[in-house]
């Protein structure tokens, strides 16, 4: 099990990365700085509680660990599970900040996409780094 410290820095550093991946998915589907701006910030505070919680829970899961680490499946299960719920947040943020249901549909597809990809990579790097791992 993460250890409290390990959860709070692995939410941050996963927001920070999140908030990269959207910043530059803003500006390639052309919604300019403004929406960038707007997105970055509900992203980056109504994420942080989400993922921290979502952190949290998979801390008392002990299905598919290994040891102190993750398999790779149970990376992609918590992925997965972070997606779905992320993919109905994003696209109410969107409705918030002004987008019809087309383009806020259109902005969920492709930032989940985007944060599938981020999310993936960011559990492996986790795995490897020690800091923080055992039991509380």
């Amino acid at each position: 099990m993460d250890k409290n410290y390990r959860t709070i820095v692995k939410t941050l550093s996963y927001r920070t990365a999140g908030l990269l991946s959207i910043f530059l998915l803003s500006y390639l589907l052309g919604y300019g700085s403004g929406f960038a701006l707007k997105i970055v910030v509900a992203s980056y505070t109504i994420g942080f509680v989400s993922y921290l919680i979502h952190e949290y829970i998979w801390n008392r899961v002990n299905w598919d660990r290994l040891n102190e680490s993750d398999s790779k499946l149970r990376s992609i299960v918590k992925t997965i599970t972070w997606r779905v719920y992320s993919f109905i947040v994003l696209f109410f943020i969107g409705k918030i900040l002004g987008l019809d249901n087309s383009s806020s549909l259109e902005w969920t597809i492709y930032s989940n996409i985007a944060f599938i990809i981020t999310h993936y990579v960011h559990e492996r790097v986790w795995n490897i780094i020690k800091w923080g791992k055992g039991e509380v």
